[in-house]
């Protein structure tokens, strides 16, 4: 059974893409196979090792990392189907599909946003997360700094008014 995000979820999500993701149409689940999140359109699901808590809000600040960067993907999937789908296919092609694997790594100086995989743009999302809420990002690359990776998202909260 999915859920919507709660109130809470939708304050630290709003903290990182402002009004850039529909929030009233993303679905939370947990299914019952699988070791990863997958994000498909506005829907979320968990696998049953790592469930989707009742509220991400009230867990860790690794674990609310976690749901940021499954909500990229959402914004991708809202915001480009096509691409996002283009660029999922290339990832899985090039052998880099899975945490701390090549797809997900990315370098200082960031390239320009599109010039990321859909997997590089949702790390860099959840590590200025991560660094911006405890200042330490173990796998962000040295140096990073979340004023330096909310350069390029097109949603930052920099580039918010």
């Amino acid at each position: 059974m999915s859920r919507p995000l709660t109130a809470g979820e939708v304050a630290i999500a709003r903290s990182v893409f402002g009004e850039a993701v529909d929030y009233a149409r993303v679905r939370l689940s947990t299914r019952r196979w699988g070791g990863f999140a997958i994000a498909f359109g506005s829907y979320v699901t968990f696998p049953p090792a790592s469930p989707a808590p009742a509220d991400f809000a009230a867990e860790s600040i690794r674990r609310q990392a976690w749901l940021i960067h499954e909500l990229v993907h959402v914004w991708q999937f809202q915001t480009a189907p096509l691409r996002t789908l283009a660029s999922w296919a290339l990832t899985v092609v090039r052998g880099g599909y899975g945490p701390g694997l090549p797809g997900y790594r990315y370098r200082l100086p960031l390239k320009p946003w599109a010039a990321h995989n859909l997997e590089q743009q949702a790390s860099i999302v959840e590590h200025a997360f991560v660094l911006r809420e405890t200042g330490l990002c173990a796998g962000a690359p040295a140096g990073a700094t979340a004023a330096v990776l909310n350069r390029i998202p097109p949603f930052a909260p920099s580039r918010q008014t």
